[in-house]
């Protein structure tokens, strides 16, 4: 299976005072039996950083850092300047919408992957028309 992981899904792995903490840790722990490819990009990774060191601290930002270095299940993509044109598309087309800038890139990468699930908890994603876990 191939999963794309948003921020929200992160940090409540990597916050155990997060709401969606047990959920997330929950769903996770599903795929210890079954294998799957988490994919995120280097805007998530910005971003569940920075919310780590801010909500959380500065070390457990290095423990999301160290883990995202060392697993094997986790690729971690650099997002290229014409990835960024196609989510500035997908930013500039849906003005009813209130996604971020990042959700869009994160759209596009989907796309481009062809990947149609996200394991987030940002309804967006649903709204953009892919398959939402947990």
């Amino acid at each position: 299976m191939k999963l794309f992981v948003d921020t929200g899904a992160w940090f409540a792995l990597n916050s155990r005072s997060d709401e969606n903490h047990r959920t997330a840790a929950g769903f996770v722990r599903r795929f210890k039996k079954e294998p799957v490819l988490f994919y995120t990009t280097d805007y998530v990774v910005d971003e569940t950083v920075t919310l780590l060191r801010f909500k959380v601290s500065h070390s457990q930002a290095l423990v999301f850092l160290d883990f995202l270095t060392e697993s094997s299940h986790v690729a971690r993509v650099q997002v290229s300047s014409e990835l960024v044109g196609r989510a500035e598309g997908i930013f500039r087309t849906y003005r009813d919408k209130l996604w971020s800038f990042t959700d869009c890139v994160s759209f596009a990468f989907m796309d481009e992957l062809g990947l149609e699930e996200a394991f987030s908890f940002d309804q967006n994603f649903a709204q953009y028309g892919k398959i939402l876990y947990p």
